[in-house]
């Protein structure tokens, strides 16, 4: 807490806060944050009903006192007989998919002439339980996650802690509204968040605000108009080719159950997207082959393909100064 108090900010009205008794104050609106094993709370009041949902609870109740594992398999109940070795794949793939994940920042990185930077501060968005975070937090000074579910958090900050990871800090909050300063991170990550997130511009605008300049943003985004695989949330083919106001009422009539909170961006959306955000400074690529002549054959083709590939990767960067002024010439 003590390394990231320094980058935290009132959601609200982007106060510098302050260690209470209750927890986080913002002396500027005032306002009051609850700290919840260590993980600040800012997550927006819910409509209606509880803050915290029973199974919340339940896992606030036994964080102390219960294993990683103890909380994976309170989490998971449900898998019943599968339970074993649904531990045995998540537990042996999750280091190797953080990995991957910081293979794919370094190559798309390198693919479009930036450095991504060491020793430095990353925000790692929809974290979830921590899987891209194993490869953030070998190669940055500090690493954060942040995710909308509590639960999540919790899990991880568990996992993490029996891993003797220390310089990892957890964050609630919504993704729309970072609570972080200007200029906080050196690299942020979104590993399949986008299609997600109501308000996909604030998304992209709250993220450059918190990266310094020269900062860099990869994230994933599946292709709305994509020829060649099936819808991935409901695996249906055709969903992301109808207008907007029928997909739900197809995705109910075929599957039985609501396509809500979901938006596939199509190529022109995203790019459209990165323009306002990021100006001219982001790059797109959903074939990057790992040698540089790979990439050279490759490329033709994946211009022509890449308005119907299943998904687009990106890389944005927040300009530097000298940047900004060549621009302006």
């Amino acid at each position: 807490m003590a390394e990231l108090l320094p980058l935290l900010r009132c959601p609200a009205c982007r106060g510098a806060l302050t260690v209470a008794s209750a927890g986080l104050t913002c002396p500027a609106c005032p306002r009051t944050f609850e700290v919840i094993h260590g993980i600040p709370d800012f997550r927006p009041d819910p409509p209606e009903g509880p803050r915290h949902g029973d199974f919340c609870l339940e896992v606030i109740r036994r964080w102390l006192d219960s294993s990683y594992r103890e909380l994976w398999g309170l989490y998971h109940r449900e898998e019943g007989d599968a339970l074993q070795r649904l531990w045995d794949k998540h537990e042996a793939e999750a280091p190797q998919r953080g990995a991957r994940r910081w293979e794919q920042i370094a190559c798309h990185a390198a693919a479009a002439g930036r450095t991504v930077p060491m020793d430095a501060s990353a925000l790692d968005v929809g974290c979830g339980a921590g899987s891209a975070l194993f490869a953030l937090a070998r190669r940055a000074r500090l690493a954060v996650g942040l995710d909308i579910l509590l639960t999540d958090l919790l899990l991880a900050k568990k996992r993490f802690a029996e891993a003797g990871i220390a310089n990892v800090a957890f964050v609630a909050a919504s993704a729309l509204e970072l609570p972080f300063a200007e200029q906080s991170f050196d690299l942020a990550n979104a590993t399949d968040v986008v299609e997600h997130v109501p308000d996909q511009e604030r998304l992209l605008g709250e993220v450059r605000r918190a990266l310094r300049p020269g900062g860099l943003f990869f994230f994933n985004s599946p292709n709305r108009f994509t020829l060649l695989t099936r819808e991935p949330h409901v695996k249906l083919w055709g969903v992301g080719w109808l207008p907007r106001r029928w997909m739900e009422p197809y995705v109910r009539w075929r599957r039985g159950k609501p396509y809500r909170s979901k938006r596939l961006l199509s190529l022109f959306e995203l790019r459209r997207l990165l323009r306002a955000a990021f100006g001219p400074h982001f790059a797109i690529r959903s074939l990057l082959p790992r040698s540089a002549l790979a990439r050279a054959l490759v490329r033709p083709f994946e211009a022509i393909a890449r308005p119907i590939l299943p998904q687009h990767n990106v890389v944005a960067w927040k300009a530097e100064a000298t940047e900004g002024i060549r621009e302006e010439k």
